[in-house]
């Protein structure tokens, strides 16, 4: 199963797809592909040594006309041997493992000023996820980039379903209904989750979103332990957002 997670930015996307990883890790051997092409968060949270970019596996970043037109060729060197991509596969150097044999691979970053747009690294998730192949009990997070630029390399047609995450902002109520029509038009599941949740909150977000005709599925409470883990760049540490994302887990059976 591929599971994107998406939304505005700063809606605490990264911090959930790794509470989501350690969840699942009770059912599934659990991936993470980090697609956000500046977020150098993901393998501090998750407590790993980042790995290799996989943009340099297939011989370093190229403008996205040459990906689309290699798309055969980056598909067959992924692969190795056989038909498709299979993540165990890849050389150690592009997959680091966490204590909770958690794997994460990172598409690619952002690293020089004037190297050109993000492009490339949307296209590489795209042809990675659309050729990935799994196992039954295989799962796959992909971490997202900031807003709806995945939305124009259509990344979404290439998962299973979607989670949308949304925080105490209009904002990332519009860009939830946007993601939410998006995963209904390609007839892909989806949940909208409602991030950094106080009481308070919490009753203003089920309103502003029934105004808009948002279903919010789950609400994870904000959470200090969490987000000084966030702040501090170190291994996660949650008690009230990871026992929130369990339940919602289940809620949506997932688990």
């Amino acid at each position: 199963m591929k599971i994107m997670v998406c939304g505005k930015g700063g809606t605490g996307k990264t911090a959930l797809t790794v509470l989501m990883a350690k969840v699942l890790t009770g059912k599934y051997r659990v991936y993470i592909v980090d697609s956000d092409e500046s977020n150098i968060l993901l393998p501090k949270l998750l407590g790993v040594n980042p790995p290799t970019p996989l943009i340099e596996y297939i011989g370093g970043k190229m403008d996205e006309e040459e990906l689309e037109r290699r798309e055969i060729d980056i598909t067959k060197i992924l692969a190795k041997t056989g038909s498709g991509v299979r993540l165990s596969s890849l050389p150690n150097e592009y997959i680091s493992y966490s204590k909770e044999n958690i794997g994460l691979i990172t598409i690619g970053k952002v690293r020089e000023y004037g190297e050109g747009c993000a492009c490339p690294f949307n296209i590489l998730t795209r042809i990675v996820l659309k050729n990935l192949v799994l196992e039954d009990d295989e799962v796959v997070l992909v971490d997202t980039d900031a807003g709806i630029e995945h939305v124009g390399r259509r990344v979404e047609e290439t998962v299973d379903c979607l989670v949308i995450i949304v925080d105490p902002t209009a904002e990332s109520l519009h860009s939830a209904v946007l993601l939410r029509d998006i995963a209904s038009n390609l007839g892909k599941r989806y949940w909208i989750i409602a991030n950094k949740v106080t009481p308070r909150v919490w009753a203003i977000i089920k309103r502003e979103a029934e105004k808009l005709k948002v279903k919010i599925d789950g609400a994870v409470r904000f959470d200090d332990d969490l987000y000084e883990s966030v702040l501090l760049g170190e291994a996660i540490k949650s008690t009230i957002a990871l026992e929130d994302v369990e339940k919602i887990l289940k809620n949506i059976m997932l688990i």
